[in-house]
């Protein structure tokens, strides 16, 4: 048996070949599809491989990740494979913007704006291979990008940022020994950063970060619980030092986020996190609350939030390498406007668990989280293709909510209109929506990306990554996303190679939203809290580099709602 693997991949590599000679000397499109149709049925005779993922074997049928995996052990980036140099780019649907235009995979990213200089963004995500983070930093509304990296030769991963109305840039980060949450400040708008400060040591993973109305709050996971620590700000360049460690009561999980609402003591904070992290789901979606902030009180008794059917690593056509989480996160508006102390929690869930017909749900919470409203659907499409990686973001001046995530609703696995191959449910867009009434109802859903990507092709080691940073202001939504579409023939390694990050901004106006509500669960909390700990320094770079791109940023929405899809039935248990 293995002798004829070994002759049929030995066929399948020296077709393959042929193949592309083939193109190379004819560009007739009718004759390009035929080939794609024949070189995946030789891929799929060709004997699979398996890859590391995480501390385990990824993506294949009866794949059960263990509880505690972390998930800042990445898997190394992957060989490309030669079928994706067959499928040619469509022109442009939307005007995207590179805003990384680098060899290599960026992804997992973040893109922040000053709220003291709407022409000031910075970009950054992960820079495989090079133990740094990718920074791109624009000073004309994102006309031209200045790039580079910080903690330079440090740096693992899991970077998050959050810009605070001083103009301090706080950016959290896992070093490159995968044992410590280093946070750095930018008060040069990006171009370059402080001295790394520790917040935590040990086995660490995912860190996520909030600023209020005068505190920066760091939360991540520890040796399976939520902890978290707070610092005061009082100007520019002007905070520290934090608290003690704090533990947080029943908080064994992770993968989700902090926020931090109205308040005295620099406000209100809330953590979410899910449980279990390993295995394919279901999971639960909890979160404690720290009612007087940076005072003495701490955080309360865990809060039940919701069910979800998407586990800590939970594959999916889209992420087949990676999986995906239900990637909790959350907004507390303290605007002071109609919905002002209202909370927002975005999160992805499965229609029926391992069907691949994963939606991004809201829920809201208008007493400190307490309890929590019916889960609302924030994704308008009417197929039982995979949402995914959702984000969300307040806008501080009018008090909108917004929410962008990857999207597989126009993947119907013809190459060209409705994909990159023959394969459904595998290639994502970028997607984006609002609401302007407290989270009842979301604007049509707007397709921001240019055309279709697909995150086997990149052979990135974590496919679109675990997460996807967005921010709001001044009614714009400004994104960010790992695209290997290609359409504007900018990025360096290519069509459906390595990803390049892509910006389009919203506009969060003008919407008109729909609804689609759904049943209902109600916690509730108290407060209890037991620090430890404390913080230190040490030293670690900057960096900056040189600009190029341009951009076109248009906003014209085409909306459209359908009806909730149909699920699909459960598969057989897998061994």
């Amino acid at each position: 048996m293995f002798g004829n693997l070994s002759r049929i991949a030995s066929l399948a590599s020296s077709f393959q070949s042929d193949l592309t000679r083939r193109i190379n000397k004819n560009t007739d499109m009718n004759t390009r599809l035929h080939l794609t149709v024949l070189a995946t049925v030789f891929a799929f005779l060709t004997p699979a491989t398996s890859t590391l993922h995480a501390q385990v074997l990824a993506a294949t049928d009866g794949t059960d990740v263990p509880d505690g995996t972390r998930k800042c052990i990445k898997p190394k980036e992957r060989a490309p494979k030669p079928t994706d140099l067959l499928f040619t780019p469509l022109t442009c649907l939307e005007a995207v913007v590179n805003v990384s235009a680098t060899t290599g995979n960026q992804a997992e990213s973040f893109v922040n704006v000053n709220p003291t200089n709407t022409n000031n963004i910075v970009a950054t995500s992960n820079d495989p291979g090079t133990n740094s983070i990718f920074r791109a930093y624009s000073t004309d509304a994102g006309a031209t990008w200045t790039r580079g990296t910080i903690a330079t030769g440090v740096a693992c991963c899991d970077g998050q940022a959050a810009w605070d109305t001083f103009g301090n840039l706080f950016f959290v980060y896992i070093n490159n020994s995968v044992n410590q949450i280093n946070v750095i400040l930018s008060t040069d708008g990006g171009a370059t950063f402080s001295a790394p400060v520790t917040v935590g040591t040990g086995s660490i993973d995912q860190p996520s970060i909030a600023v209020g109305n005068g505190s920066v709050w760091v939360d991540w996971n520890q040796s399976g619980s939520m902890v978290a620590r707070g610092a005061p700000v009082t100007g520019l360049g002007n905070w520290g030092p934090f608290n003690a460690q704090q533990a947080i009561s029943s908080a064994t999980g992770s993968f989700g986020g902090i926020a931090v609402g109205p308040g005295p003591n620099g406000g209100k904070v809330i953590v979410t996190y899910q449980s279990p992290t390993g295995g394919e789901g279901p999971a639960t979606i909890f979160a404690n609350v720290d009612a007087d902030g940076l005072g003495a009180g701490g955080f309360g008794a865990r809060i039940t939030v919701s069910a979800t059917n998407v586990g800590g690593f939970d594959f999916i056509p889209a992420q087949s390498g990676r999986s995906i989480d239900a990637e909790a996160g959350l907004v507390w508006d303290a605007t002071g406007g109609p919905f002002n102390n209202r909370i927002y929690l975005v999160y992805t869930d499965e229609t029926v668990n391992e069907n691949n017909d994963t939606d991004i749900l809201m829920r809201t919470s208008t007493d400190d989280g307490a309890t929590w409203s019916a889960p609302v659907r924030v994704n308008d499409d009417a197929t039982t293709n995979s949402q995914f990686l959702p984000y969300v973001a307040l806008d501080p001046t009018t008090g909108t909510v917004a929410v962008g995530f990857h999207d597989c609703r126009n993947d119907n696995g013809v190459p060209g209109p409705g994909g990159t191959n023959m394969i459904p449910n595998d290639d994502a867009e970028y997607y984006g929506t609002f609401t302007t009434d407290g989270g009842a109802t979301w604007a049509p859903n707007r397709r921001l990306s240019g055309g279709f990507s697909n995150a086997a092709a990149a052979a990135n080691g974590i496919d679109f990554g675990d997460y996807v940073g967005l921010s709001a202001f001044a009614g714009k939504l400004y994104t960010l996303w790992a695209d290997n579409a290609n359409c504007d023939g900018t990025n360096p390694n290519g069509t459906l190679h390595q990803f390049d990050l892509y910006t389009n901004p919203l506009l969060l106006t003008g919407g008109t939203p729909t609804p689609t509500p759904t049943a209902s669960p109600t916690p509730t909390a108290t407060a209890i809290a037991t620090p430890t700990a404390t913080a230190t320094a040490t030293a670690t770079p900057t960096a900056t580099a040189t600009a190029t791109p341009t951009a076109t940023p248009r906003p014209t929405p085409t909306p459209r709602f359908h009806s909730t899809p149909r699920p699909r039935p459960t598969p057989p248990p897998r061994p």
